[in-house]
């Protein structure tokens, strides 16, 4: 045992000074340059992860959505008004939608909180559909601004283009979502709108780097949300 630990001790040492040797004759530095260039790239990559992360996060349907919701119509409604319909979406919609999510997720039907898979995604689209058509109907009875009626039909329209896609790709519907609310504040504001546009372009970056879509799917995403608020808030 001891004879054959001292031998992989030196082989060790040879492979460290040919793994030197290799780079001192790939690179005129030097390894310790290559290593201090390793060391940066690595740094690098964690921190475009960690700024993926939190972009993804603020992105995410259920967070950028109802903010932005929130904030246009405390402006065109008042307080009181837009505080009442994101409660009644958070309540008919958002809640009951994360709550189905988690469950799949505990009981090991679906495999993450983001339902990676493509295979289970129609399961989530049929379930986002129904609390949205929910919703839409709770907004109705209670004669809220027609406004937030009208988001809740652009959501189940991106939903359904997102569950028909879905057979062929699968559709950053972070991607879409942000973009579908990015363009939906144009009437209201074009700079706020702008900004927010580069803020959805963002988040299609956030879901690549992740490894959730390629840029095919972003983009389709992307492209989905806009012509979906064309067709609900520019027409």
């Amino acid at each position: 045992m001891v004879v054959s630990a001292v031998r992989s001790v030196e082989t060790g040492i040879k492979n460290a000074r040919r793994w030197y040797a290799e780079k001192q004759a790939a690179d005129p530095r030097g390894a310790y340059y290559s290593f201090i260039s390793f060391m940066r790239a690595s740094v690098l990559g964690l921190r475009k992860a960690q700024a993926a992360k939190w972009i993804s996060i603020a992105g995410h349907p259920f967070v950028f959505s109802p903010i932005v919701a929130l904030l246009a119509g405390a402006s065109l409604f008042g307080p009181v008004e837009s505080i009442l319909g994101l409660l009644t979406v958070i309540l008919c919609c958002l809640l009951p939608a994360s709550l189905y999510i988690l469950r799949k997720v505990r009981i090991g039907e679906w495999s993450d909180l983001d339902v990676s898979a493509r295979k289970d995604r129609p399961h989530l689209f049929l379930a986002g559909f129904a609390f949205l058509l929910l919703t839409t109907l709770v907004l109705f009875v209670t004669r809220q601004p027609v406004v937030y009626a009208r988001g809740c039909l652009a959501a189940m329209i991106l939903i359904v283009g997102g569950w028909f896609l879905n057979r062929w790709l699968k559709p950053s519907m972070h991607a879409g979502f942000a973009m579908l609310t990015a363009c939906s504040l144009w009437p209201l504001s074009t700079q706020l709108s702008l900004v927010a546009i580069l803020f959805a372009l963002a988040v299609g970056w956030s879901r690549v780097q992740l490894r959730r879509h390629t840029w095919l799917e972003v983009g389709v995403g992307l492209l989905l949300g806009m012509l979906v608020c064309q067709l609900i808030f520019l027409t």
